[in-house]
């Protein structure tokens, strides 16, 4: 199984890979202001047309992968989330990225993507995923806090992220055995 594979949903939401026809419905969308507040500054500077480049170079060349979520119900629009640092060798992956229009930005969105995200990993032989968060993204905080991974760092001075602006990052990670717990409880809760 590979991790850009299609055929990623569950009941909540359906992910696909990430494409040039998904253009317009990204830079259709609100991304762009949190683009800047939250992602790392990239070569070449802060557009999202840049940030569209890079995200499909990365998934081309493996180091990467970007999804976009539809909801399964009315088929809409629900954001974007993602792996990178991904190491076939070592079987681990982090979570890129997670964003949500802000409209739709709800507990039960986040953990169904990342219900998903976790079953895409876990069915891949991950044996560890990682998220690496900026310690003022108290969304992302706060509904990663429900899947509970076991926070393991403090990065100070991390990034700079592409407004300028140095962060500190936070570090949680889950095991594969800690990975199919929590699939299994989010299942039970979610569907």
């Amino acid at each position: 199984m590979e991790l850009s594979a299609s055929g990623l949903e569950n009941a909540i939401v359906r992910l696909e890979p990430l494409c040039a026809a998904h253009r317009d419905l990204i830079f259709d969308s609100e991304i762009e202001a949190s683009v800047w507040k939250w992602m790392p500054a990239l070569p070449g500077g802060t557009s999202l047309s840049n940030y569209f480049k890079a995200m499909l170079a990365a998934q081309k060349s493996g180091l990467a992968v970007t999804f976009v979520l539809f909801l399964q119900s009315d088929n809409r629009f629900a954001g974007v989330t993602g792996f990178n640092e991904i190491n076939k060798i070592h079987r681990r992956v982090r979570n890129a990225l997670t964003w949500h229009p802000p409209d739709m930005t709800t507990p039960q969105l986040y953990q169904a993507g990342q219900h998903a995200m976790l079953k895409r990993a876990h069915d891949w032989r991950a044996k560890r995923m990682e998220w690496q968060l900026n310690t003022d993204n108290d969304y992302i905080l706060r509904e990663l806090d429900a899947l509970a991974p076991t926070r393991e760092a403090l990065f100070r001075n991390y990034e700079r992220t592409a407004d300028g602006v140095w962060v500190d990052k936070e570090v949680f990670a889950m095991t594969r055995p800690e990975i199919a717990d929590t699939i299994k409880r989010l299942e039970a809760e979610l569907f």
